[in-house]
């Protein structure tokens, strides 16, 4: 089956940072523990047993990768090499499919295998900020895994919504997402702007009934037309924040505690004004565009919009809590930082089904 990524993500390749080997209670299938235990497979000074059993209700047996005292994962050898040592003695093919997938983030349907990445790792991360496009490219390996797969798998299930009541057709939705993408490509534009455009044209779009024009022709014209928009009036980063506060409850500590005037801090922050920095949040919001599963969990265009703005907010609230000036420019390793901590929250803490049923009565209006 064809697979594609972004440009800016076709060069991915582990570089053993270690974020996904820290704190994560990771599932391991049976046939892992299985090998694992019979190759002898071990790091040095771990004793005990390496997976943690437990039973599901309907009696399933299911593993856990321990942790060391650290909180480490105890296969990661982080004095030797920062490596895991199923990797190094197994292979990637031995791994958990968890640690195996991460950091891709992966949407299946008829157009092929589409592969985004979460930027809570600092190596997916640093691609926001190094050359690259938002151009949809094959994804050739190590991006692209060998079978099996995992992700959303959409291959048997009706194309995302215009509108409630009324479908996409598959060439439509993929003349929409790449219309998108081409308006954060746009170097003479700002991120928020590029929002806006998303926006405007997605309204037009929304007004499309199947018997005249083609979806794919509605949405070259409404982005067209849409090049001149302005901000929606009326929408606010803080309830945008409020709400993923809402559906992370119990999940994330203080990290979402509500920073003082955020609206207009965030409207006013310095780093909006920084090329570097409005480049790197226009392909931040093109990888959350690419292959997002809010298509088809949600009742409509305007579902993905909502959550296009949502993660520009959530961008901005880690920006702001992790400085004491809002008036001074960020760095680039602030806003590697901010951006790993949103998509740790938009991505592994957050469920995108209940994010969009949260926000289906949008699509009402």
């Amino acid at each position: 089956m064809a697979a594609f990524c972004l440009d800016i993500h076709a060069r991915y390749q582990c570089r053993h940072a270690g974020a996904c080997c820290e704190s994560w209670s990771v599932p391991a299938e049976p046939h892992v523990v299985e090998l694992v235990r019979a190759r002898h497979v071990r790091r040095t000074g771990i004793e005990g047993d390496l997976f943690a059993p437990s039973v599901e209700t309907d009696g399933t047996r299911k593993w856990i990768v321990q942790r060391d005292a650290g909180g480490d994962c105890v296969f990661f050898d982080r004095q030797g090499g920062r490596l895991c040592v199923i990797h190094r003695d197994l292979g990637s093919d031995a791994l958990p499919s968890a640690c195996r997938h991460f950091p891709r983030k992966v949407v299946i349907d008829p157009r092929g295998t589409l592969i985004s990445l979460t930027h809570f790792c600092p190596t997916a991360a640093a691609t926001l900020l190094t050359p690259g496009t938002l151009s949809i490219v094959d994804a050739l390996p190590p991006l692209k895994l060998d079978p099996p797969i995992e992700g959303l798998d959409a291959r048997n299930a009706l194309p995302p919504l215009v509108r409630p009541g009324l479908l996409c057709d598959l060439e439509g939705y993929d003349a929409w997402e790449r219309s998108g993408l081409a308006v954060f490509a746009r170097s003479d534009l700002h991120f928020a702007t590029c929002i806006d455009i998303v926006a405007a044209a997605t309204e037009s779009i929304r007004g499309w009934s199947p018997g005249g024009e083609s979806l794919a022709m509605r949405v070259a014209a409404g982005f067209q037309a849409a090049c001149g928009s302005h901000a929606t009036p009326g929408w606010s980063a803080s309830r945008a924040i409020e709400r993923v506060r809402f559906l992370t409850m119990g999940q994330v500590g203080d990290d979402l505690l509500p920073v003082e005037g955020f609206d207009n801090k965030w409207n006013d922050y310095p780093g909006r004004r920084i090329d570097w920095f409005n480049d790197g949040m226009k392909n931040y919001l093109g990888s959350r565009l690419f292959a997002n599963w809010i298509a088809y969990q949600g009742r409509g265009l305007r579902t993905i919009v909502e959550w296009l703005r949502t993660c520009a907010a959530v961008v901005g609230h880690e920006l702001l809590r992790r400085t004491n000036d809002s008036t001074s420019p960020p760095d680039p390793r602030t806003f590697i930082e901010a951006v790993r901590g949103a998509d740790l929250l938009l991505l592994h803490v957050l469920d995108s089904a209940s994010f969009a049923r949260l926000v289906a009565t949008i699509e009402e209006a």
